[in-house]
């Protein structure tokens, strides 16, 4: 059987990617092919409003429900696993001893949660972070008075914290770092977010290892590098992700962590594309390709890949962004910092509401925010001018980053 796009991931990318190439006007097949059970359905809620949800449905987390893909000829396959790939005879070799031909490919494999080499990694009460089944093994357990420990401070494990903690859970973070979210925040938010969770009665672990995960039939402790045993009726392993097993079979075209694509999303076989968290790209400021998780990024490089497949013209780029919700704090954050760059911070900390800027030379890479919106906003479009800033314009915070964007935006119209 043969389709003229095939999708391989039923994620955001995916279903994204399926939709932008019919909003596009391309009228060949597209087959998304995913092997989870579930309709294409958003990940950033899992660790919070989900997970907290005793009524939660899988539906209430769909993308987009079955008769939206049916009203665009979309044939969405769930629960199919993609065996191999044979890139000369552009065939998928799919369970279940069926195989589809394709004109163009799409990766959409998404990443999948890393777990730790210790002894104990695979004991009952082990868990991680990343799907609806993952939510369904992990929320029954989650009761006041059950200790949980979490392996890794970063975005998905501090929510996870605040969320246990709302079910009275004692929770105990573990953190290889010198502070919680240090591969992605300015030291000043870091900081900032430990004391939050500090308050609300999570302990902190920051610079220790992981040794072994304890117990017999079921988890019963974590042991540290340092010999500190630790009691844990829960752990989970939040260490990261890595790009699905699919991109086995393509080898040549992995570089930086994921599949290399240039500025449309191809890969150096031109009948092959990527898109979201399993693709790298080469980005200014970084002398390799780097991967970015994010629900926006998936959805721009969706519209990308699809506007080429279709030959339409490309959409603009848009400066990335990101967010995380950690019990009254919401953290927005637009572009990227790059090596070298300088730290403004406008606002005062102890208000709770406050930004990082981030300057490399006269040029603004990145922002971010805490529980500061309109900063976000503007912000992103100063980051989207690319024109030179006076340093001490960006460090008076009486000037309002609005003001600063309108100055800029008439110096640059004339």
């Amino acid at each position: 059987m043969s389709a003229g796009v095939v999708i391989v991931g039923a994620g955001l990318a995916g279903a994204e990617t399926a939709l932008a190439l019919r909003q596009f006007g391309y009228m060949g097949k597209v087959c998304v092919i995913g092997r989870e059970p579930w309709l294409p359905y958003e990940r950033p809620p899992l660790s919070k409003a989900f997970l907290k949800d005793a009524q939660r449905s899988p539906q209430s987390l769909f993308i987009r429900p079955q008769t939206v893909y049916d009203e665009h000829a979309i044939d969405i396959r769930t629960s199919v696993e993609v065996l191999s790939i044979d890139r000369q005879a552009k065939r998928l070799s799919l369970s279940h001893g069926n195989s589809i031909d394709y004109e163009k490919l799409v990766l959409a494999t998404g990443g999948e949660a890393r777990m730790v080499d210790v002894p104990g990694a695979t004991l009952a009460g082990v868990h991680t972070l990343k799907s609806i089944d993952d939510v369904v093994a992990l929320s029954p357990q989650l009761r006041a008075g059950r200790k949980v420990a979490i392996v890794g401070g970063g975005f998905v494990g501090m929510e996870f914290a605040a969320t246990a903690r709302s079910f009275g859970c004692p929770v105990t973070v573990l953190e290889a770092q010198d502070r919680v979210l240090a591969r992605s925040l300015s030291p000043v938010i870091s900081r900032h977010l430990e004391s939050v969770h500090v308050s609300h009665g999570v302990f902190l672990r920051t610079g220790v290892t992981l040794q072994r995960i304890e117990g017999r039939d079921r988890v019963s402790g974590v042991v540290l590098g340092d010999g500190t045993t630790l009691e844990a009726d829960l752990v989970l392993v939040s260490v990261g992700n890595q790009p699905c097993a699919e991109l086995g079979p393509l080898q040549d075209i992995v570089q930086g962590g994921g599949v290399l694509v240039d500025a449309d999303g191809c890969t150096s076989d031109p009948d092959v594309y990527a898109v979201g968290d399993c693709c790298a790209s080469i980005r200014e400021g970084f002398d390799v390709p780097i991967r970015l998780e994010s629900v926006q990024q998936a959805v721009a490089q969706a519209k990308r890949v699809a506007a080429g497949i279709a030959r339409y013209p490309r959409p603009p780029d848009e400066v990335p962004w990101f967010w995380s919700d950690q019990y009254d704090v919401k953290l927005q954050m637009a572009g990227l910092p790059t090596r070298g760059t300088r730290e403004i911070v406008r606002g005062e900390t102890k208000s709770g509401k406050f930004s990082v800027v981030f300057l490399a030379g006269n040029r603004m890479t990145s922002i971010q925010c805490v529980n500061s919106p309109g900063d976000f906003v503007w912000g992103r479009r100063l980051i989207g001018l690319r024109q030179p800033l006076a340093l001490e314009v960006m460090k008076d915070a009486s000037k309002s980053l609005k003001q600063i964007y309108a100055d800029m935006h008439e110096r640059v119209g004339q």
